[in-house]
């Protein structure tokens, strides 16, 4: 039988969180049909038919208070469920996803996440028309899919950040790490004057200083490697060679053992 997900005309980002996450992770639910009803009827709920946000139902947190949420109740059920994969960087990132939606459903999340440029903003139109509010599923769905994927790498930088090598330099604490995830704004976040990010994937290499010039190491790896793509950015603060916006780009021969002696050996 026809599985089907109800929620309230005009949903929410909480409502939709729900729908996506049994969408996402409930085999039974990986093609359900939506349906939108007046917030104020009452449900009948099935195996084949689940309600969230509205009915009264067991994903309804109007009956629970303030201390949760749809969202909240729908990822607690998966889980407890076993249908959310219990991989770590999975389990981390969903969480905070997950407890950002609840600070805003409940209206604990910085005045920002409620401004005209927010995700909530942009999803909720406050049309009550259900073509409106399917079309407002779909575009959050997709937001939320996005959103834990930036969640999911940042999760798998705080683990690549774990190997990283320290080393001393002309530049102050340096640090050289191999991640397809850790990028410049998570090396802004760590305590550092010269990041060294080599990502394995594309072969790419990124020098990154937050303050001070690098100039001298572009010149040091130009001359060793010199068919590389090199190319220093106009700040003075990056060396990159390659990345997955320049497929073309040819990268450096160097390893990332080779990139930490050319950078200690700048004077």
């Amino acid at each position: 039988m026809a599985k089907t997900l109800v929620t309230h005309i005009n949903p929410h980002l909480d409502d939709i969180l729900g729908i996506w996450l049994f969408r996402k992770y409930h085999p039974g639910f990986k093609d359900a049909n939506l349906e939108f009803i007046s917030a104020s009827r009452e449900n009948n709920e099935s195996a084949d038919k689940i309600y969230i946000g509205t009915g009264g139902g067991k994903f309804d947190e109007h009956k629970e208070g303030l201390a949760t949420c749809a969202g909240s109740l729908v990822f607690e059920y998966l889980n407890r469920e076993g249908f959310i994969p219990q991989d770590q960087v999975i389990q981390k990132a969903l969480g905070r996803l997950v407890e950002w939606n609840k600070l805003i459903d409940t209206g604990q999340a910085p005045d920002s996440e409620f401004d005209e440029f927010s995700v909530q903003s942009l999803i909720r139109v406050r049309d009550n028309s259900p073509d409106s509010s399917k079309r407002a599923v779909e575009l959050g769905e997709e937001l939320l899919s996005r959103i834990l994927q930036v969640l999911k790498r940042k999760q798998q930088a705080i683990t690549d950040w774990e190997k990283r090598v320290e080393f001393e330099s002309k530049f102050g604490k340096s640090y050289a790490v191999v991640s397809e995830t850790i990028n410049r704004e998570f090396c802004r976040e760590q305590d550092g004057d010269l990041f060294l990010m080599y990502d394995p994937r594309y072969k790419s290499v990124q020098f990154f200083a937050p303050v001070k010039d690098i100039a001298e190491v572009f010149s040091k790896v130009k001359s060793l490697d010199p068919q590389a793509s090199w190319f220093l950015h106009q700040s003075h603060h990056m060396v990159i060679c390659g990345s997955s916006s320049a497929p073309e780009s040819k990268p450096t021969r160097l390893t990332p053992e080779q990139l930490i002696e050319i950078a200690k050996g700048v004077s």
